[in-house]
């Protein structure tokens, strides 16, 4: 193992900066995407419209897509550093799916993730998220 790692330093150090950069981008990114959300996303139970068409249909999948990095970044980030489980909350915020809103009921209201959310929604002056079992 060794030999390989000294073997294949440059892409070791590649991979360890691209690590760093997603790192960065998401500390920066997390906190302005939470902010845009309105104060009752966990309020509303929204159920996507079917989408017909080529242009909606490229939306749809381009959401999907972009989910589906967010999530797996959200999971790496669980082991590493970053905040893993905001991220894994915005990758199935952004995703369509069935069950989507049980499980960000279930990823959100948990207790410091719930918190983490609010806090940042502070830093931006933006009120904080509104929890669904108080209305």
């Amino acid at each position: 193992m060794l030999a390989w790692a000294g073997a294949h330093s440059l892409l070791i150090s590649g991979i360890a900066l691209l690590s760093l950069g997603l790192l960065a981008m998401t500390i920066l990114a997390t906190p302005w995407l939470v902010s845009r959300l309105p104060e009752d996303y966990l309020l509303n139970r929204r159920i996507a419209k079917l989408a017909r068409g080529p242009i909606p249909l490229l939306i749809l999948t381009l959401r999907g897509v972009v989910g589906l990095v967010m999530v797996a970044l959200g999971i790496v980030m669980m082991v590493t550093p970053g905040p893993g489980i905001v991220m894994l909350l915005l990758g199935v915020s952004v995703a369509e799916f069935p069950g989507k809103h049980r499980l960000l009921l279930y990823i959100g209201t948990r207790p410091r993730v719930f918190a983490s959310l609010n806090w940042m929604r502070e830093r931006h002056n933006k009120p904080p998220l509104r929890y669904p079992h108080a209305s």
